[in-house]
């Protein structure tokens, strides 16, 4: 039986798995240029990684600013995808957030992924941006509802 497992911290340590699995998905496969696909924030984030009979798998960044996160970064390696570990990822973090007293979760999502953010309750918030190399991130934002953090805003 497989195990799968999450976690949510600061440490180097998970903030370096995260990076290399970001590099995997963001540079290596998507082609998106290294100074693109990092922004010198890791220091100040949370990280959540998804483990996968013991190998990460899937990986979000978590920011605060006062009582609105961000959640960024989001990447699921190539052979994992399709078997919900990217929700799996986005409902632990939209939980931290809401249990670390966050009132709002904003993200820039890539253009083609906006309708997964949105059956998880975001709504785009701006407008886009659109980067040299192509790629495009769409604002997006949830409000959480202190009754539930999984109810859409």
């Amino acid at each position: 039986m497989s195990v799968l497992k999450i976690e949510i911290g600061e440490s180097a340590e998970l903030c370096a798995i995260a990076d290399e699995l970001r590099k995997k998905v963001f540079i290596d496969e998507q082609g998106v240029p290294e100074d693109e696909a990092f922004d010198g924030l890791n220091g100040q984030s949370h990280h959540a990684v998804v483990f996968y009979d013991g190998a990460a798998v899937a990986t979000a960044r978590l920011l605060r600013t006062d009582n609105r996160w961000q959640i960024g970064l989001v990447a699921v390696v190539q052979s994992k995808r399709g078997q919900n570990l990217g929700e799996k990822i986005m409902g632990a973090a939209i939980d931290f957030i809401a249990s670390n007293g966050g009132d709002e979760i904003f993200l820039t999502a890539q253009q083609q992924v906006c309708g997964f953010y949105k059956k998880l309750g975001f709504e785009q918030s701006g407008e886009l941006t659109v980067f040299e190399s192509g790629f495009v991130l769409v604002p997006m934002k949830r409000i959480l509802h202190r009754n539930g953090a999984r109810e859409p805003s």
